[in-house]
């Protein structure tokens, strides 16, 4: 490190220090001097003068092309002269509408450096790899006033693209969907197919939601051998262990929320305590994070009180793997269902008829709690750990506009992502049989699920409305989050499959 760059490093410390609510400018003092660190670092290694900010953009794509950082997508897809073309609408100045934190997370995490960690990419550069990505396949008669227009919008910070997207676009790895949510059918292969696919997924930046509640909780009975199943703790402690070993490629560690509905037995059984710091260690998960699914019935409960206004409201909580076998549901196909499987509709309560029947079943074992006594344990663990997150079944499947595809009253969405903003509907992936083909290769067959993905942009709306730019940006970010559904490839099959059929867009704002 040069005297220059140790007193520059000192000068952005002095800033970063003066930053507070009287003078928030110095976050941008603080940015300027860290953008001169950038340009000396990118200069350095592409060989040009840091005087100039930003050098030849044919040369950064053919470059980190040749060495395979870049996809050879773009070479194929645009000629020479269109890329000179669309170098020249690099606008530096735009640069320094960057804060600290913001200007010092991309470089961090997302522009692009060789294999040696040496940056190439500057942040201009990265918003036009990006605009060109996700515009490649675009008439070609409109396709260089599209890029300009994704380029315009990100790069005035109108908005951003999802962090895979942000991350990946343009390279030669990775996938461009934010957050996938999948469902865990009740069997060996279930479980570790879905570990397999969320190493996969996590590997190529996306975050995971996971639903275990199908899966058979503690001491049921395994090939009717009573007593022998382990529950969903031990499975979950291997789906942290996953999420914490597959990181991103060092970006960042692999995030997974898991959700278990509140009368799953488990619940009470160690997964409200996975990531308290209390209890046996053996049983815990402190890397992923919860999520209770809650059905309108628990509320109503949790208002039940006598005389004296306390609350009475039992709570009773069953295996999912006994009630199908106890109960026998079956809907037209002869699939045999759960409670998980039934919600509650305005003018009829599926899922409150199910439950009451399995209440009232003698031969059906449960635990019962006080409705109150199982809130109080949530929230206790909400205190000490920020979770579980709570998501209210019931009032999701009421409002889904694909619930027809699974019936009226059968439950097409069971849980959510990290965020718990996410509602598509969800089926576990069947593996159907294996077997060797007649080149001796093993092959296995799998009836894909609808393993739910979701599709991110975002609006930064004060600056938006206060340019008067939303009819303008709206159109193309629509465009682009389309795109993205196009040339996405996903890891994980049934994942691909489910985002060609629902096409699911998220549209948040900041």
């Amino acid at each position: 490190m040069t005297l220059g760059a140790v007193e520059r490093d000192r000068k952005i410390q002095d800033a970063l220090d003066r930053v507070s609510m009287d003078e928030p400018h110095w976050t941008f003092e603080a940015a300027g001097l860290y953008l001169e660190k950038l340009y000396e670092q990118a200069a350095q290694t592409r060989g040009y003068s840091a005087a100039n900010k930003y050098d030849d953009f044919y040369g950064l794509i053919y470059g980190l092309s040749r060495v395979g950082i870049y996809s050879k997508d773009l070479l194929a897809a645009y000629s020479e002269d269109e890329i000179r073309l669309l170098g020249r609408e690099i606008a530096p100045e735009r640069d320094e509408l960057f804060n600290y934190i913001g200007l010092f997370l991309l470089a961090d995490r997302y522009l692009a450096k060789d294999y040696d960690g040496h940056v190439w990419e500057l942040p201009q550069e990265r918003f036009l790899i990006i605009a060109m990505t996700l515009m490649q396949k675009e008439p070609k008669v409109r396709r260089l006033e599209l890029v300009k227009e994704a380029y315009w919008a990100m790069s005035n910070l109108y908005m951003t693209v999802a962090t895979p997207t942000l991350s990946n676009a343009g390279k030669s790895f990775g996938q461009m969907s934010s957050c996938f949510i999948d469902t865990v059918a009740d069997s060996l292969d279930g479980i570790y197919q879905n570990n397999w696919d969320v190493a996969r997924l996590s590997k190529d930046g996306g975050g995971l939601g996971v639903y275990y509640g199908k899966v058979r909780a503690l001491g049921s009975d395994i090939r009717k051998f009573k007593g022998n199943s382990s529950g969903v703790i031990p499975w979950i402690r291997l789906l942290n262990d996953t999420a914490v070993s597959v990181d991103q490629l060092g970006q960042r560690q692999g995030a997974v929320a898991v959700y278990l509905d509140v009368f799953h037995k488990d619940i009470m059984n160690g997964f409200l305590d996975l990531k308290t710091n209390n209890g046996d260690e053996r049983r815990k998960a402190h890397d992923i994070f919860t999520g209770v699914s809650i059905p309108d019935l628990f509320m109503q409960k949790l208002q039940e009180t006598d005389e004296n206004g306390r609350s009475v409201g039992e709570w009773h909580t069953f295996c999912p793997h006994e009630v199908k076998q106890v109960m026998g549901w079956k809907d037209d196909q002869g699939n045999l269902l759960g409670l998980e499987d039934f919600y509650d509709e305005i003018d009829r309560k599926y899922f409150t008829e199910k439950y009451e029947e399995a209440v009232n079943h003698p031969l059906l074992a449960r635990k019962s709690f006080r409705a109150m006594d199982v809130m109080a344990r949530i929230m206790v663990s909400q205190l000490e750990t920020g979770t579980p997150y709570m998501f209210y079944r019931d009032e999701v499947n009421r409002g889904n506009p694909n619930k027809h595809l699974r019936g009226i009253g059968k439950t097409s969405i069971y849980c959510s992502n990290l965020c718990s903003e996410i509602a598509q509907n969800m089926s576990p992936t069947e593996i159907i049989k294996e077997y060797k083909d007649e080149e001796g290769n093993l092959v296995t067959v799998k009836k894909p699920g609808d393993f739910v993905v979701c599709n991110l942009s975002s609006i930064n709306l004060p600056r938006a409305v206060q340019a008067d730019v939303l009819s303008r940006l709206i159109p193309i970010q629509l465009r682009m989050l389309d795109n993205v559904i196009d040339l996405n490839t996903i890891s994980v099959g049934q994942a691909e499959v489910t985002n060609e059929k629902y096409r699911a867009i998220e549209y948040p704002v900041a």
